[in-house]
């Protein structure tokens, strides 16, 4: 039997994750993470990012639509890391696009910025305030299949964070979301409050391709040093 080809890995460094699946996320992928509010995604995000610079020497780049890049950089100061210095050291970059941006224009900058700055990891937060604004005149999946499309030419590892509602331990997705789903090479899912008996808080990578992974609930804390998965 032919010996199975392993895909470069490009961890997270978040404490417990890597386990689940081979050692992190595949590079030059695209990973949807979905959480209701308050779940930890924005923390998760941005624990990718820092260890990314500081264990692995891969330049990150933080896009938001929605909050202040500020207050992004307060929050990864009160869980101990310290972007600024990133920053100065071009290593973690932040950047806050109107969501009116038309796709064409943001691919362009995009582009540019990635090669400029040797950029190897990006995240997105939120995917679903961009959806929102897309002109209702196109259809909304084309103009996301457009975008994601454009992401997956990057040839970096991206993580877009995606917003739901949590009932009865279940994520309840928008269309948009839904649709981001079928586009991904990975989907990992992140609840407030715990399911199927895993405690307060839980997370599950509910598709991996080509990865061997957990695929269960698992608990998972968090507290004033971020994300931390429990041992399964």
């Amino acid at each position: 039997m032919a010996k199975k080809e392993e895909a470069e890995r490009c961890g997270t460094g978040i404490p417990g994750f890597d386990t689940l699946c081979e050692g992190g996320y595949i590079k030059d992928s695209l990973n949807l993470v979905v959480g209701n509010a308050g779940a930890g995604k924005t923390t998760f995000l941005l624990q990718f990012l820092y260890n990314g610079a500081t264990k692995f020497n891969e330049n990150g780049l933080y896009v938001t639509f929605e909050q202040d890049v500020s207050e992004l950089k307060k929050t990864g100061k009160k869980l101990g890391m310290d972007f600024k210095k990133l920053e100065d050291d071009e290593k973690c970059f932040f950047m806050r696009f109107d969501p009116n941006l038309r796709v064409k224009d943001l691919q362009k900058d995009l582009i540019a910025f990635v090669t400029k700055n040797n950029v190897k990891r990006i995240c997105f937060d939120p995917i679903n305030i961009f959806a929102i604004e897309l002109p209702k005149e196109i259809s909304i999946r084309r103009q996301l299949y457009d975008f994601l499309s454009l992401l997956k030419k990057l040839s970096v590892c991206i993580l877009i964070a995606g917003e739901s509602d949590q009932e009865d331990g279940a994520h309840k997705i928008s269309p948009e979301i839904s649709f981001c789903k079928y586009l991904s090479d990975s989907i990992t899912e992140i609840y407030a409050s715990g399911i199927s008996g895993s405690g307060d808080r839980a997370i599950r990578i509910s598709k991996m391709r080509m990865t061997n992974h957990k695929r269960g609930p698992i608990g998972m804390e968090l507290s004033d040093s971020g994300v931390k998965i429990l041992k399964s």
